[in-house]
């Protein structure tokens, strides 16, 4: 029933919802057409609204409503941060990689971010992004947002003060994943470099440098795609635990 109520507690949602999909991966991408965006936002919300038991009041002043929508804004961008966090580990292996095989220069526009990005960046977005999909994590974060009206509902501030060291070893998890994805090619890239490294030694009119950026690319790339397999058995396992996550540094 639309009585005034739900209408404030649809609204509060929605902000949460909107927060959500500001931050979270493929949901906030710019292939994605804001008004579908704001569609699902708001649909989830309006899921969130009628499963609310109204346990907790309601915000009974303008005042108070305003706290509670900075309070659902940030819940949101908290929740969207958790689970960004995951495509930032393939972020920063796409730029180890692209600095090994030397493709640091070649940026163009990536459609997904609408920033400028190397090719080997934007497969392994494109890549994260399809494991997103395909894993059914797009499922599991809108789950989690339902849930998180069980740990924090709409006008009931708990307060998290394990939520910063939360955020900063989630963070920190980045860069241990984005070295994981990346430690073959950057073994093979040591290997190649000490052996032509040997050769320039022994035949100095050899033209080294030339040859081993060659060599660099051909056997990088098909290391590349040999270890996908590896890189995506680290994606599944960081998204498995982002739900979790995302509960967890609720504030």
């Amino acid at each position: 029933m639309l009585n005034g109520d739900f209408l404030i507690l649809w609204f509060l949602a929605s902000l949460r919802a909107t927060g959500l999909m500001m931050i979270s991966p493929v949901f906030s991408s710019r292939a994605v057409p804001a008004p579908l965006r704001v569609m699902i936002a708001l649909f989830t919300a309006s899921i969130a609204a009628m499963l609310q038991k109204g346990g907790h009041p309601l915000p009974a002043s303008l005042g108070t409503l305003v706290v509670a929508s900075v309070l659902e804004i940030t819940i949101g961008l908290f929740m969207g941060w958790a689970i960004r966090l995951v495509l930032h580990g393939v972020e920063m292996a796409s730029h180890v990689i692209s600095s090994e095989l030397g493709f640091t220069m070649g940026q163009q526009i990536d459609p997904m971010s609408d920033t400028p990005e190397n090719a080997v960046g934007q497969l392994l977005m494109s890549f994260g992004s399809l494991v997103f999909l395909i894993s059914g994590a797009h499922q599991s974060v809108l789950a989690a947002f339902l849930h998180s009206y069980e740990i924090a509902p709409v006008g009931a501030f708990r307060g998290n003060e394990g939520a910063g060291a939360l955020l900063v070893g989630a963070t920190g998890k980045i860069f241990q994943a984005g070295i994981q994805m990346a430690a073959p090619l950057v073994a093979v890239n040591f290997i190649i470099s000490l052996t032509f490294s040997i050769l320039g030694k022994a035949a100095p009119a050899m033209h080294v440098f030339g040859e081993s950026f060659a060599v660099r690319i051909v056997v990088g790339l098909t290391l590349l795609g040999l270890t996908l397999t590896l890189a995506s058995q680290l994606l599944l396992t960081a998204l498995h635990q982002a739900p979790e996550l995302m509960l967890r540094i609720i504030p």
